[in-house]
């Protein structure tokens, strides 16, 4: 008895000691054990970098929204009660329980997760009263983009959205939050990593029913730079005006136009036709909103001046012409018949004109653009050759513009027919490279394609005497201090090899196709816009082969001729008649220009303060 009674004293004095150890020694420790227990890091998103034009007129903002956020750790541990709280969360944001579950469900259990639509007004006001007996809820303040004008600028700049699973798995090694957005499409995609910043943290203690207590530590977020595009504002909207104003006057319904620095290689004004509200998408765009963009025959989703391709037809003619000088096919003298048709191989080849125009040289072939001329110097040429002065051209080559989604086009040759032939023949007459492929691909047809902003570095190209420029959207990047991080340096990708004077001789046949007496010049008189520059027009067919082809029809241009300073290319979808559809919208866009030039070519840093 005396042994067990030593035994108990024993072990009470052993407990005692231990109490006394756990409640005065590790008091401290156990205290900040209890603390780390209540405490979670919340992520502090930064802000996305404001996107502006030549002259820092804002093109987005970036306006304060509220969302609701749940901890799902923090929700109510009993099935009964997490299910009563969730029901009065769905009851307040108008959203399905099931919603709720699902994105709780694979959400982290100790961070925030946002759910549901901004919230409005009055749903803010709802919570604020609510938020109390609310066990793991609270409210965020979180910016959402607002775009200016997005049906004239929206394929320009583009929009964000929310990650998903692809973006999410790319992007989550980088920092991104399974709730964040990312550039979809546009400028915003392009320059993500400038535009995006650096999010910030900050680790706080909450309550029991996951209320912020206070802030422990915290790294604040570091705001994206902002970027200056090479977009004039003013210009851009008058090219969107005046293209919509002639696709509405000849019932067309889609085009594109492009207007470049043939300098600089700086991208003044891009313009797709027709746009879509880039806000659907970044406020929360609906099913029946979203499937009525993705099943209009008019795809307003497609980029058209990046990303569709067309035959260029006659303004193609111009490549034609200085791979016939430049490999002494022909000379700027070197008189040409100009018939109705030509034969090759048994086959009919149509000029535009059913009656013979007479011999003439080839700055007149371009300025009538006498179809049977470029037949010939195309067969005196070659195919291979003739390729080779396309890509010379930038022709077949996407331009590195800093938006995804560009287009290429294509250059096609012998080559590039056998590798594209399924036929078990190679030689087969389906397979080989024949004559015709080489005279149509003389006048822009055969199989060659190209891009509206292709076509604008081809027309600087032939302004500036055979530089073929990078063209670029960003003029200035800026860190949120206002400190330049990095500006717009020329760079020329590629030269044609062609000698100033076989350019020129090109370049007066365009000349000449603006000036009287051929007919396009009554659209500069009749606009009040001198005839001095440059100009092509191009009627292309497409669909298959044959006579009497839908067409689309195109217009490249420069100007003043001595000392070009602007280049651009028009696009008209399904256009009928390119002198009278393309050219006209072409004109009108000088027009603009031509009154604001000095102010569309100034982007200073002082401006841009």
């Amino acid at each position: 008895m005396v042994a067990a009674a030593v035994l108990v004293v024993l072990l009470v004095g052993v407990l005692s000691l231990k109490l006394a150890q756990l409640q005065v020694y590790d008091s401290a420790t156990l205290a900040g054990l209890a603390r780390a227990n209540t405490v979670h890091r919340v992520v502090l998103e930064a802000d996305r970098g404001i996107i502006y034009d030549r002259h820092a007129v804002p093109l987005v903002q970036n306006t304060p929204v509220w969302n609701l956020e749940i901890v799902p750790a923090d929700l109510p541990a009993d099935a009964r009660g997490r299910a009563a709280e969730l029901a009065a969360i769905a009851a307040l944001t108008g959203q399905p329980e099931d919603g709720l579950h699902a994105v709780l469900g694979v959400a982290d259990p100790f961070t925030p997760a946002r759910v549901g639509p901004d919230l409005t007004d009055a749903q803010v006001l709802a919570f604020n009263e609510r938020l109390p007996a609310l066990a793991g809820v609270s409210l965020a303040h979180h910016a959402v983009r607002t775009y200016a004008d997005p049906m004239t600028f929206g394929h320009v700049v583009g929009y964000v959205g929310p990650l998903d699973d692809e973006d999410l798995k790319r992007l989550r090694p980088r920092g991104y939050q399974p709730d964040e957005v990312v550039g979809k499409v546009g400028v915003e995609a392009g320059l993500e990593s400038i535009l995006r910043g650096t999010n910030g943290w900050a680790d706080v203690e909450v309550d029991a029913r996951g209320q912020i207590v206070k802030t422990i530590a915290m790294q604040p977020p570091v705001a994206g730079h902002a970027v200056y595009l090479t977009i004039d504002a003013s210009l851009q909207s008058a090219t969107a005006q005046a293209l919509a104003a002639g696709l509405q006057r000849d019932h067309k319904t889609a085009g594109a136009s492009v207007v470049i620095d043939p300098q600089s290689g700086e991208v003044l004004s891009l313009v797709s036709l027709p746009g879509y509200d880039t806000n659907l998408f970044t406020h929360g765009i609906s099913h029946a909103a979203y499937n009525r963009l993705v099943t209009d025959p008019d795809r307003p989703l497609l980029n058209r001046a990046i990303a569709g391709q067309y035959a260029p037809g006659s303004t193609f003619k111009m490549v034609t012409a200085t791979a016939g000088l430049q490999e002494g096919k022909i000379t700027a003298q070197t008189l040409l018949g100009c018939p109705s048709y030509l034969s090759y191989g048994g086959w009919v080849y149509h000029n535009w004109a059913s009656y013979n125009l007479g011999y003439m040289n080839v700055a007149k072939a371009l300025a009538v653009s006498c179809d049977t001329f470029f037949y010939q110097v195309a067969a005196m040429v070659g195919d291979v050759t003739l390729a080779r002065y396309a890509r010379a051209f930038g022709f077949g080559q996407a331009k590195a513009i800093e938006m995804p989604g560009v287009q290429p086009g294509l250059v096609p040759d012998r080559i590039w027919k056998q590798l594209q032939c399924d036929a078990p023949d190679l030689n087969s007459d389906s397979c080989r490279w024949t004559l015709g492929d080489t005279i149509t691909f003389g006048i822009g047809q055969s199989a060659l394609l190209t891009t509206p902003l292709n076509q604008a570095v081809y027309a600087a190209a032939l302004a500036n005497g055979g530089q073929v420029l990078q063209p670029t959207l960003v003029y200035q990047v800026r860190d949120a201090g206002g400190e330049v991080i990095s500006t717009h340096q020329r760079q020329v990708v590629d030269s044609v090899p062609a000698s100033p004077a076989n350019l020129e001789a090109v370049r007066e046949g365009m000349r000449q196709e603006i000036n009287r007496p051929y007919n396009m010049n009554y659209w500069f008189r009749s606009a009040g816009v001198p005839a001095d520059g440059g100009g092509k027009t191009g009627t292309a067919q497409w669909g298959g082969s044959g006579l009497d082809l839908p067409t689309h029809a195109w217009f490249v241009f420069f100007a003043p001729y001595s000392q070009p300073d602007v280049a651009l290319s028009v696009f008209v979808e399904r256009g009928e008649l390119s002198e009278v559809e393309a050219a006209p919208i072409g004109v009108q866009i000088m027009k603009f220009f031509n009154g604001s030039r000095a102010a569309i070519h100034t982007a200073t840093p002082k401006a841009l303060a």
